[in-house]
């Protein structure tokens, strides 16, 4: 007996998308849905639920048709019912356990949101009619109430007898689709028609945006309730909207560098005060104040203490007589040193990123005893990274290598180069690296295979990986050259931006490519993975010089050689 799923909306970011995402601002960014576009409120609300992102180069592809699996991982990523099995051997025949898809496919399965065929394949590749989402969207949604709907409909091409008309009825009475005309039913659906149908059966008043209280009270003010201070990053100005969402209308715009209390986040929005009202800014253009410029630490946004020792008074003394038990680097620059474990203390030195320093005790789970100059004095563990002296950081280290596109993503390609095979090559090359430095590296792809982007962040964070390096080569303008490394101030912020700067330093030096940036990014692949990340682009397969280099018949090796280093880099000092 088939039952209408409950479900909820995934807050985790999950994509349905075909290629690789950049930072994209919901449907209201992609290049291809316009303000007037009949889907964009569909797809804006899909898109800030998580459920479906952009490519790359801004498109969202509308207009495209949608293959089974990735309409079936479309449904599983918006539906969550239960503990869902994920069997030994595969349900259909034609779905190995090594299928991109296999446990969306598996999933939906379960839900009864997808049957099959008769002949038990489930033809993950082919396309999927706009019957058949009217069918996984009916069954999904409304169970029995649609399987069994007797309504007539007024299509003019769909008969009583027709295998899916009672979906369609069902969509139709509840104002998913509109009842007039023809229905099309064995066209094959596009992304817009897959996403609107999605959208309106997740969110029943789509049109209707939440209300939001205008005015703060004293007490929701108060210091205590304020998350941290932001300050502004953008190189114009930044709209302040009356509600956490593009539809909302902007009230105010901050300048780059202002600073913020930051109150509340709200999906990928936060919460600010102005002029005693409410407003929301988007968070990629907001930075924590102690993540700025000089990276100071603000002794008022460290992380929370834990009880501090009865002897974290003033110690400040001679070190000779301690037992060095780590060594450790600073990640920031202008790390305070204190007399105390306290953030109150007063402060003896500073320490400049990269510097290493001898750990006597670690106080307790925030602060750190450490030798400065001779002395004693305590630093903030938050902003350090350790190892045991002597030893290598990188044994036995587990590194995902991610090698960018692959399938039918073929990435970039220009001058005869083609970006997902220039990539895999350099990945393997890395692999067979870091492996004779007995590193537990783990690979999204070995071969020519697609992963969607949130497929490659499953991997990395269902190993636990201790570092994440997304391996690319890009295309713009031919006057556009040069590598250039990325990285996400979301999670491990510090760290991987030197990972980034370390790989950047090699790939330039041994590669000869010109030394183009190290930047910020929101690339998908980094900003939701929560250990240290990068993303590298190894140069322009549209610029003539880079692309010679590329075609060199040892340069994966080079390139390979670079990335290595730079990961050693990063974890031996």
């Amino acid at each position: 007996m088939r039952k209408k799923i409950t479900y909820s909306i995934l807050t985790a970011v999950v994509s349905v998308s075909f290629l690789s995402t950049a930072n994209i601002d919901h449907a209201e960014a992609f290049n291809d849905v316009g303000a007037d576009y009949w889907a964009k409120e569909e797809i804006s609300y899909l898109a800030e639920e998580g459920i479906v992102d952009g490519r790359e180069s801004g498109d969202f592809g509308p207009e495209e048709e949608v293959a089974r699996a990735q309409a079936a991982k479309m449904m599983s990523n918006a539906l969550s019912s239960g503990t869902i099995r994920t069997p030994d051997s595969p349900t259909f025949s034609d779905v190995n356990t090594e299928f991109w898809a296999f446990k969306h496919i598996e999933r939906a399965a379960e839900l009864e949101v997808f049957t099959g065929k008769k002949d038990g394949r489930f033809d993950p590749n082919g396309n999927i009619e706009r019957a058949q989402v009217a069918a996984i969207i009916g069954r999904a949604f409304f169970g029995e109430e649609a399987e069994n709907n007797d309504r007539d409909v007024q299509f003019e091409d769909i008969s009583a007898e027709f295998w899916a008309k009672g979906y369609i009825a069902t969509l139709a009475e509840n104002g998913i689709i509109e009842d007039e005309n023809n229905f099309r039913p064995n066209e094959n659906a596009t992304r817009a028609e897959v996403s609107a149908y999605l959208a309106r059966a997740m969110e029943e008043n789509l049109g209707e945006k939440e209300q939001v209280e205008e005015q703060p009270s004293k007490e929701e003010l108060q210091d205590d309730n304020i998350l941290f201070e932001g300050e502004v990053n953008v190189e114009d100005t930044l709209n302040a909207r009356s509600g956490p969402g593009m539809d909302y209308n902007t009230v105010t715009e901050f300048e780059d560098g202002t600073t913020i209390d930051i109150y509340e986040k709200n999906g990928e929005w936060l919460k600010t005060e102005h002029n005693n009202e409410w407003l929301y800014v988007y968070h990629s253009y907001i930075e924590k104040a102690d993540d700025v410029k000089s990276e100071e630490p603000d002794e008022t946004d460290e992380p929370e203490e834990t009880d501090q020792s009865e002897e974290s008074g003033d110690q400040s003394s001679s070190s000779h007589d301690n037992q060095i038990i780590a060594e450790a680097k600073a990640m920031v620059s202008d790390l305070n040193i204190r007399s105390a474990a306290d953030a109150d203390s007063d402060k003896i030195g500073k320490l400049d990123a990269g510097d290493i320093i001898d750990v006597y005790e670690h106080v307790n789970a925030d602060w750190a005893l450490v030798d400065y100059n001779g002395e004693q004095g305590y630093v903030h563990r938050y902003y350090l990274q350790e190892k045991v002296p002597g030893e290598s950081t990188l044994t036995d280290k587990t590194i995902v290598i991610d090698a960018g596109h692959g399938g039918h993503d073929n990435g970039a390609s220009a001058n005869g180069l083609v970006e997902k095979e220039i990539v895999l090559d350099v990945a393997l090359e890395v692999e067979e690296r870091l492996e004779k430095d007995d590193v537990n590296v783990v690979m999204t792809r070995h071969d020519d295979t697609f992963l969607e982007l949130s497929e490659r962040v499953e991997i990395a964070e269902e190993a636990d990986a201790d570092s994440f390096v997304s391996i690319h080569a890009n295309a713009a303008s031919p006057a556009a050259e040069g590598a250039e490394t990325f990285y996400n101030n979301d999670s491990k912020a510090a760290e991987s931006k030197a990972l980034a700067e370390s790989i950047q330093d090699e790939l330039v030096s041994q590669t000869k490519m010109n030394d183009r940036r190290v930047a910020e990014a929101g690339f998908y692949v980094i900003k939701n993975t929560t250990m240290p990340s990068t993303l590298i682009e190894l140069g322009f397969l549209t610029n003539t010089q880079d692309a010679e280099r590329m075609k060199q018949p040892n340069y994966e090796e080079k390139a390979a050689d670079a990335v290595y280093d730079g990961i050693v880099n990063y974890y031996d000092w």
